[in-house]
C-alpha cells in the first residue's frame, strides 16, 4: 500500500511537473485532485505536501503560461520577428516620404519664382503701357528737340523742323479723342501732354478754380506794365482748357502772363479750327526744363489736323517762358525787374500759318508741301454803343458770363483790357476770362 501511494505521489508529481511544462491547464486540476486525495479521501503528510507544492506549481505555470501566451498573442508579440523588417520599411518610408517632401518644396519654391517673375514682367508692362499711354509718341519723341531754343529779338516763337510736326502715321491716324498727361517727374514737374482735340471733348462748362494749385516754381510777384494785375505769373495749362476741359495738376505749369498769352493764340487757333471744321487735331505740348531747375524755359507745341492731312492745320514751334522786362531766376522761380527795360514794349505778334500739304503714307514722319497763306485779319469784337452792357448781359443781374460774351459775338479770352473784363468773374484772378 505504501508503494502504491508513494506511485501515485511520484506520478502526481512528474505528471503535474511535466503538464505544468507542456500543458498547463491539465496540470493543474491533476495535482489539485491530488491534493484533495491526500487531504480527505486518504490523509498522509507527505503525499499532501507533493500535491501541494505540485498545485502551486501548476499554478505558477499556468501564470507564467498565461502570461507568455498573452504576450505571444499580442499585435507587438506576434510581429516582433518582422520587427527589423518593419524598422527598414519604415526608414525607406521616412526618406522617401523626405524625398517627396524636399521635392514638394522645390516645386513650391519653383512656382513661387515663375510667380514673382510673372509679376514682375506684368509690372513692367504695366509700366511700359502706362508710359505708353503718357506718351504715344516715344518713338519719335528722339528726334525732337530737348533744349531750349533763343529766341530771335522781334519774335515770340521759333519754327522747328520747318513748321511739320513730329508725328508718325500711327499717331494721326486715329481721331478718337483723349487727353494724356504725363507723370509728374521726381521734381513734381510737369511733363509731355498728349491730346486728339475733338468738339466732343471740349467742355461745355466754364472752367473751375485752379487758384489754390502751385506748379513747381511758382514764386508770384507783381509788377507794373504787365498787365493782369501786375502778376508774373499764371497757371498756364499745357494743353489749354477750352480744348479739353482738363485742369489736373499735371496739365498746369508756370508760366509768365506774356508767354501764356503766346500759347493761347495758339490755342485760339485750333480750337477755333476744331469748332469751324468739327474735324480733329492731334496735339502735344512738351516742356522742357534745363537741369532740376523748377520752372521751364519754354514749350514745344506740335498740331496736325487729321481728316484734312495737315491742310487746315499744322504748326511746330517753341515759345519761350519769358516776360519782357523781368529777368527770371527758372532754378526756384524768382524774379527781378530789369532797370534798362520798357516792360510795355511788346514784340511784334507772330500768326501761326495756314498750310497745304500732302503726305506720304509710307513716310514715318509727314513731310507735306509747304505753302504758307496769310490768315485773314481777325474780325474785331462788336462794341455796344455807350459801353451799354444790356445788349451783352441778357438775363439783366449785372454779370456777363462766358456763354453770354459768346453769344453777344466776343472772342474768348476777355482781358482785364477790355471793357467786357470788369463785368465777367476772373476765378483765379490771372485778368483773363474764358481761356
Amino acid at each position: 500500500m505504501t508503494k502504491v501511494k508513494m506511485a501515485i505521489l511520484i506520478g502526481s508529481v512528474i505528471l503535474a511537473l511535466f503538464l505544468s511544462m507542456i500543458i498547463w491547464p491539465f496540470s493543474l486540476p491533476i495535482s489539485l485532485f491530488a491534493l484533495w486525495y491526500f487531504t480527505k479521501k486518504k490523509p498522509e503528510k507527505k503525499p499532501r505536501k507533493y500535491a501541494m507544492y505540485a498545485s502551486i506549481i501548476s499554478i505558477c505555470g499556468l501564470i507564467v503560461s498565461g502570461a507568455i501566451v498573452n504576450s505571444e498573442d499580442s499585435p507587438d508579440s506576434i510581429s516582433q520577428p518582422e520587427t527589423s523588417d518593419q524598422v527598414e520599411l519604415s526608414e525607406e518610408d521616412i526618406q522617401e516620404k523626405e524625398e517627396k517632401k524636399q521635392e514638394r518644396k522645390e516645386q513650391e519654391e519653383a512656382q513661387k519664382q515663375e510667380e514673382k517673375e510673372r509679376q514682375e514682367q506684368e509690372e513692367q508692362e504695366r509700366k511700359e503701357k502706362e508710359a505708353e499711354e503718357a506718351n504715344p509718341n516715344k518713338s519719335n519723341e528722339a528726334q525732337a528737340p530737348t533744349e531750349p531754343i533763343s529766341v530771335p529779338s522781334g519774335q515770340e516763337s521759333v519754327v522747328i523742323n520747318d513748321n511739320i510736326p513730329r508725328f508718325s502715321n500711327e499717331d494721326i491716324s486715329s481721331t478718337e479723342v483723349y487727353h494724356r498727361n504725363g507723370f509728374l517727374d521726381s521734381l513734381g514737374r510737369v511733363t509731355v501732354a498728349n491730346a486728339v482735340v475733338g468738339v466732343e471733348i471740349m467742355p461745355a462748362e466754364e472752367r473751375g478754380d485752379i487758384g489754390h494749385h502751385e506748379p513747381t516754381g511758382w514764386d508770384q510777384k507783381r509788377y507794373e506794365g504787365i498787365g493782369a494785375g501786375g502778376w508774373l505769373y499764371n497757371r498756364s495749362h499745357l494743353i489749354g482748357h477750352q480744348m479739353t476741359g482738363n485742369d489736373d495738376y499735371a496739365n498746369l505749369m508756370t508760366g509768365t502772363r506774356w508767354f501764356n498769352m503766346r500759347m493761347l493764340e495758339y490755342e485760339n487757333f485750333v480750337a477755333n479750327y476744331v469748332e469751324t471744321t468739327e474735324n480733329h487735331v492731334r496735339y502735344r505740348v512738351t516742356p522742357i526744363f534745363e537741369g532740376s531747375n523748377l520752372v521751364a524755359s519754354g514749350v514745344y507745341m506740335e498740331g496736325f489736323s487729321i481728316e484734312d492731312n495737315g491742310e487746315g492745320l499744322m504748326f511746330n514751334i517753341y515759345v519761350p517762358n519769358i516776360q519782357p522786362g523781368i529777368e527770371i531766376n527758372y532754378t526756384d522761380g524768382s524774379s527781378v525787374a530789369l532797370k534798362e527795360s520798357n516792360t510795355e514794349d511788346e514784340v511784334e505778334e507772330y500768326t501761326p500759318p495756314k498750310q497745304n500739304s500732302s503726305n506720304d503714307s509710307s513716310e514715318d514722319i509727314v513731310t507735306p508741301t509747304l505753302d504758307p497763306e496769310p490768315e485773314p485779319e481777325p474780325t474785331p469784337d462788336p462794341e455796344p454803343v455807350d459801353g451799354d452792357v444790356s445788349s451783352v448781359d441778357t438775363n439783366g443781374n449785372g454779370t456777363v458770363t462766358i456763354a453770354e460774351a459768346k453769344a453777344a459775338g466776343y472772342s474768348m479770352p476777355i482781358t482785364d483790357d477790355h471793357w467786357l473784363y470788369r463785368y465777367m468773374r476772373d476765378q483765379d484772378g490771372d485778368g483773363m476770362v474764358g481761356e
